[in-house]
């Protein structure tokens, strides 16, 4: 009966190791697209709140076939500083949004990084100017005579692809597709006095 026993058990390692096999060797799915921020703080600096903060953008398909095609995509940054109450919802001090655009040049085969307070620049790689994009670094936020009280200040920061922003025919795509539904989850960090 041992014999009978050992001789149905190899059939089964077998399929399980084969299993296994098919699994390691088949294609694993791509990171999906999406807007993390990974970190973000503040300092004061001659009496105005700068803001740096490391955003990591990985884009869809979508969004990275139509930048090598020549369209040009906005992100958005949104930037908050809240007073908490304990009674209410918490106060809005201020709120700014900063632009960011990213382009191809094919005659050039250069990407193009531009906001609104900064000089347009150039990129030889994709994954350069995403980084460069996602690199915030002594942004103007809050003069400091604004803020009475900044102790229990604390600054709220979302990015988001501006699809209002794309050539018309696009837009309506982008709207009803997931591919172009980046945006990151709101990320809190407290203001430094």
């Amino acid at each position: 009966m041992r014999s009978i026993d050992l001789i149905q058990v190899r059939p089964l390692t077998r399929q399980i190791g084969f299993l296994a096999l098919l699994l390691f060797l088949l294609p694993m799915p791509s990171q999906a697209a999406g807007v993390i921020i990974e970190k973000a703080s503040t300092r004061l600096q001659k009496g105005v709140y700068q803001l740096n903060a490391n955003i990591n953008y990985e884009l869809s398909g979508d969004v990275l076939e139509a930048i090598n095609n020549g369209i040009e995509i906005t992100m958005l940054v949104t930037i908050k500083i809240e007073q908490p109450r304990s009674y209410i919802w918490d106060q809005l001090i201020a709120e700014k949004t900063q632009r960011y655009e990213l382009k191809y040049h094919a005659l050039s085969g250069q990407y193009l990084v531009k906001s609104d307070i900064s000089e347009q620049r150039s990129y030889l790689s994709l994954a350069s100017a995403l980084r460069a994009l996602g690199q915030i670094r002594a942004l103007p936020i809050l003069d400091q005579t604004q803020l009475q009280d900044p102790q229990d200040a604390m600054v709220r920061i979302k990015t988001e692809l501006d699809t209002n922003a794309l050539p018309a025919p696009l837009r309506p795509v982008a709207w009803l597709s997931k591919q172009w539904n980046l945006s990151s989850e709101w990320f809190s960090c407290p203001l430094r006095y």
